[in-house]
């Protein structure tokens, strides 16, 4: 063909030269020639989802931990939180207080600050398991509210992870509240009265090694109790879609437990509420008060009762993780 040709212009080295400069130009505005994705690739500008229920472990465990964290931070800088656990040290100190400074009045001549330790530390853990129902009811049903938990699910954290990391964040803030109980009760005690023999009118009524055991074995039996109330009011907050709804249901089955909870009987001892501290309470922090009150030649811990608690408190507390789980698993966010 001829340059001059039509046909023969493709043909023209300057011509071609032009054209490809076209085409490599058009190309940056594209996808670049021998670029092409590969299939199933993620693209840059998209944020990383995690598949849901395909996750491998280590990405449900990452991001618990991502979730953790987060939760922990917020609630260092939670004011509401910092004044829960400021008016349950007070409660207790000021339980313990009186309930000690009554007993010189009956003619107790030692020991009356174990019965102050014993009152002042139910107090505390009575309105401490108030503030973990609270806390776990309004959270997650709060944050699907407030679209929260649907940015913590885009970044990688499954809805199992987020359910593990609010019970992670619920054993420590029991624990911080657990403390504030037992500082403030133990502060409330000495100001009331010594830690010595419990003596009535030259009578030793109880020596302060067995004050001390049955104080530390109905703490003990009281903590599982009250992580399986945490997990209660998380089981009820994945049902509910409002904070308030989660709040006034969770509280509206406690406190009916509690007006009905003596008609069950022995029954009772297999559900957790009966060995939490309460409103009327059902606890081993009876034994405790008896033991270092006047009641002491009447006291008599309940040992079968004792052993069904703990391994009550922790399948209960287990299994309403699990239940929280399955039902925001199901919910559409």
């Amino acid at each position: 063909l001829e340059p001059g040709d039509r046909g023969g212009a493709a043909l023209d080295p300057r011509r071609e030269g032009r054209g490809a400069g076209r085409g490599q130009s058009g190309a940056r505005g594209g996808r670049r020639p021998g670029r092409t994705p590969r299939a199933g690739a993620q693209d840059p500008a998209r944020p990383v989802r995690c598949p849901g229920p395909g996750c491998g472990g280590a990405a449900v465990i990452s991001g618990a931990t991502t979730v953790l964290r987060a939760e922990i931070a917020r609630l260092l800088v939670t004011r509401a939180f910092h004044g829960a656990v400021a008016l349950v040290a007070v409660a207790a100190a000021a339980r313990a207080f009186l309930a000690g400074a009554s007993l010189p009045a009956n003619g107790v001549e030692s020991g009356a600050g174990w019965h102050g330790l014993a009152v002042g530390l139910q107090s505390g853990l009575v309105l401490s398991g108030f503030v973990l129902v609270f806390v776990a009811a309004r959270g997650l049903a709060g944050d699907a509210h407030s679209w929260v938990l649907r940015l913590a699910l885009t970044r990688c954290a499954s809805r199992g992870g987020v359910v593990a990391a609010r019970l992670g964040v619920g054993a420590l803030q029991l624990l911080v509240l657990t403390l504030a109980s037992l500082g403030g009760a133990l502060a409330g005690a000495n100001l009331s009265g010594d830690f010595g023999p419990l003596v009535l009118e030259g009578y030793e009524l109880c020596d302060a090694a067995l004050a001390r055991e049955g104080i530390q074995r109905v703490l003990l039996a009281a903590l599982p109790a009250l992580a399986a109330l945490h997990a209660f009011g998380l089981a009820v907050s994945a049902l509910c879609s409002g904070a308030v709804q989660g709040v006034a249901l969770a509280f509206g089955i406690l406190l009916s437990f509690d007006l009905f909870k003596g008609l069950l009987g022995s029954s009772s001892l297999w559900l957790f509420p009966t060995h939490a501290p309460t409103l009327v309470d059902s606890s081993a922090f009876g034994y405790a008060i008896e033991l270092t009150g006047l009641g002491s030649s009447t006291a008599m811990f309940d040992e079968p009762a004792f052993r069904i608690g703990l391994v009550a408190c922790a399948g209960w507390w287990l299994l309403l993780g699990l239940a929280s789980r399955w039902i925001l698993g199901r919910r559409t966010l």
